[in-house]
């Protein structure tokens, strides 16, 4: 007679809960299921505290109360956390209880971190992304590497004449070289 074991015993079977810090509580802490959760969600925790480590003076050091909640918010939007990972971290900061001690410093740090994301892990011939935020003055722009020996080029650019703001809270355009000969494209909105 075949048993049925009441936890999951692979990662198939996880799914679900690998990216969703509440669903560690529907495991004990000692089973493997709790284990594998944890291991897939401190990368990304890594991923966002690591690179803009600013995040922790508005959560304190564990950064568990603006990582959890992030990650509850974004398995309800069905978000995918590729490159835009922090600009959906910041949509959710700026209807949190954090919105008042983020600062446009550490909003600029977040939208670089999604241009190095993009410019590291972007498959297409554009060489470049420019992105926008609706309700801040100037751009970030990332570059993908064009040598072995060189590396991702991040910039903030503030432009003499400014773009039209995009209609959501961020908009983006990618280029294939550092000039806009064919003038502004006009903003595409970041993917879910």
């Amino acid at each position: 007679m075949k048993t049925e074991h009441p936890l999951p015993r692979t990662d198939k079977q996880l799914l679900h809960a690998l990216s969703v810090p509440q669903r560690q509580g529907d495991y004990p802490r000692d089973s493997r299921a709790f284990v594998r959760i944890d291991s897939s969600l401190r990368v990304y925790w890594h991923t966002l505290f690591d690179i803009c480590p600013g995040l922790l003076e508005l959560s304190g050091p564990d950064g568990l109360a603006i990582f959890r909640p992030f990650m509850s918010w974004a398995a309800q939007q069905r978000l995918s956390l590729n490159w835009t990972y922090y600009l959906w971290l910041d949509v959710w900061l700026q209807q949190s209880a954090f919105a008042r001690q983020v600062t446009p410093a550490l909003r600029y740090q977040l939208m670089g971190a999604s241009a190095a994301r993009w410019a590291t892990g972007d498959r297409s011939e554009a060489n470049g992304i420019f992105l926008a935020a609706a309700d801040l003055p100037d751009l970030v722009c990332g570059w993908k590497t064009q040598t072995l020996e060189g590396a991702r080029d991040i910039e903030q650019i503030e432009l003499a004449e400014p773009l039209p703001a995009p209609e959501a809270a961020f908009g983006y355009f990618t280029v294939h070289s550092r000039h806009l000969q064919d003038g502004f494209p006009g903003w595409t909105d970041v993917p879910r």
